[in-house]
């Protein structure tokens, strides 16, 4: 019985590991979405797991950023001539303390502006803050503690 408590804890700490080494952000455009706008509102379908992405090819071939997993995530807004301005969600594929490679945009983008680009690295920080990594975090120590007590 003691080692199917042992195999438990193993698997909670294993799963919160996994999940704190994950970069979840929102994804949208405010050109498809308008939720996406800068008075957020974020959907369930705008959460993406970082890890299943992987950067522009023009990030990694003309910019030479040199990370191929997710750092963080990133919000921009960008400014084109027949649209005006408009926000993009997406995973951070570069050096968080020097986003400017990062937020470099697609070379092949000649219609848009960068007007801003915001950087961050916490859960789903992109959008509207969370407090439910956290909270299952405190759950699953608490419901640990209660089976070794």
């Amino acid at each position: 019985m003691a080692s199917m408590k042992y195999l438990l804890a193993l698997a909670v700490v294993a799963t919160l590991a996994n999940t704190a080494f994950a970069v979840h952000c929102y994804q949208c455009t405010s050109l498809t979405n308008k939720k996406c706008e800068d008075t957020f509102e974020p959907e369930e379908s705008m959460k993406i797991d970082c890890n299943k992405l992987t950067p522009a090819n023009v990030l990694t071939s003309f910019l030479g950023v040199g990370n191929h997993n997710a750092t963080g995530c990133m919000k921009q807004a960008l400014e084109t001539k027949t649209s005006g301005t408009h926000i993009v969600r997406t995973c951070y594929f570069g050096d968080i303390y020097n986003i400017t490679t990062g937020c470099t945009l697609n070379a092949l983008d000649v219609l848009s502006t960068l007007v801003s680009c915001d950087v961050c690295t916490d859960y789903l920080c992109n959008g509207a803050t969370s407090i439910a990594p956290l909270a299952a975090g405190v759950l699953v120590l608490f419901l640990m503690a209660r089976i070794f007590s």
